[in-house]
């Protein structure tokens, strides 16, 4: 069984909640309106829970119980109970809430790999591109995005942190990228961590890369929940930045 797009859109959003999940603490999880919110879905039923079934939650519970993948649906709570939906438990045969097999569960899910599933692909051909036949060109993109990188996109809504644009793509989409402020790799080292990170659109991505512009604090969108180290932008202003 293929995950579909929207089971994984909802499996990478998950995934970027599992550092902040406690097992057996479900206040620590995420619920039914906030999935929605973060990826910009739709209410398509009176109750949030019915509508995110439709928008990926069946489809992403499925293929972890086709798979024996860990159940990470769980982290999916309704706010008013602090539990998932009777469906969780019933899909892995479970007659009732089982609290010891649900904190199992989610510890699982944090230890798990999921970097492999967290891929997207993007197929286009710029609508400018002067060709006889569109059908003999192909321009793929794959974006493989850690899960702390696409935490620094949902957190910033696909903004970039230094002009503020979110470049629209097909089908709603929005694009942005992460840039490491201390580049990863030699001779450089720079760790692959969320403080040094920063969300931006191509255009700066690529001026930070070559070194063209100067990171200011006082510059830079910020939000509480992603705070970048002046350790790594110091770096970056006396390493990369060439005037």
């Amino acid at each position: 069984m293929e995950l579909d797009v929207q089971g994984r859109n909802l499996l990478s959003l998950l995934v970027t909640r599992l550092d902040k999940a406690v097992p057996g603490r479900p206040e620590t999880y995420i619920g039914y309106k906030e999935c929605h919110v973060l990826l910009g879905l739709e209410q398509q039923r009176e109750k949030w829970g019915e509508s995110l079934k439709s928008q990926g939650l069946l489809s992403l519970a499925g293929w972890t119980e086709t798979n024996g993948f860990p159940g990470i649906t769980g982290l999916i709570v309704s706010l008013s109970t602090l539990e998932p939906g009777k469906g969780y438990f019933h899909l892995f045969d479970k007659d009732e809430v089982n609290y010891d097999w649900w904190a199992e569960q989610i510890r699982s899910a944090k230890s798990f790999d999921w970097s492999p599933y967290l891929a997207e692909k993007f197929d286009l051909v710029p609508s400018d591109l002067e060709v006889p036949n569109r059908e003999d060109i192909s321009i793929s993109r794959i974006i493989r995005d850690t899960a702390l990188s696409y935490r620094v996109k949902l957190i910033h809504g696909y903004k970039c942190q230094l002009c503020g644009i979110a470049l629209s793509m097909p089908n709603g989409k929005k694009y942005a990228e992460v840039h490491h402020i201390k580049p990863l790799g030699q001779p450089h080292d720079g760790p692959d961590v969320i403080e040094n990170m920063i969300c931006v659109c191509p255009n700066h991505h690529a001026q930070l890369d070559y070194g063209a512009i100067k990171l200011l604090a006082n510059n830079v969108r910020t939000k509480q929940e992603h705070q970048m180290s002046d350790r790594f932008i110091d770096y970056h202003n006396e390493s990369i930045y060439r005037p």
